[in-house]
């Protein structure tokens, strides 16, 4: 985002805080009409009349933010990436952990059977004899 929107956007939140909304007449500056667009799309404000606009939560939150709306968007999207970096990571050790399950089901298996040969060594062979 350009810095002379950026700067216009906190202007804008500054009003909205200050005087509770700001009007929209007529003509007003480009860089202003941009600012008012991007910060409704943002979320930071929203309309209150066909005439004016007023301050939303995300924009308090913003006023809050140290640094501005540049602060407050790096710092959602860094939460965004960690969220995304968990989400990730979480998965992984899911499937980890179903691996190792399966593997220890497989290792029970093979223990019951050696148990079994072992405690039972001379049927099993009396059985092997009579096999062949």
């Amino acid at each position: 985002m350009e810095k002379q929107i950026e700067d216009e956007i906190n202007l804008i939140l500054d009003e909205c805080h200050e005087n509770g909304m700001i009007p929209f007449y007529g003509s007003i500056p480009d860089i202003r009409d941009k600012a008012i667009t991007r910060a409704e799309i943002l979320g930071l404000i929203k309309r209150k009349n066909k005439g004016a606009y007023e301050l939303s939560i995300e924009g308090l939150k913003v006023l809050d933010f140290d640094g501005g709306v540049r602060e407050y968007l790096m710092n959602i999207e860094s939460k965004e990436e960690k969220d995304d970096l968990i989400r990730d990571l979480s998965i992984k050790d899911l499937k980890g952990n179903i691996f190792q399950f399966k593997l220890a089901k497989l290792f029970f298996v093979l223990n019951v059977i050696a148990s079994f040969i072992a405690g039972n060594f001379e049927l099993v062979s009396k059985w092997f004899d009579l096999i062949r």
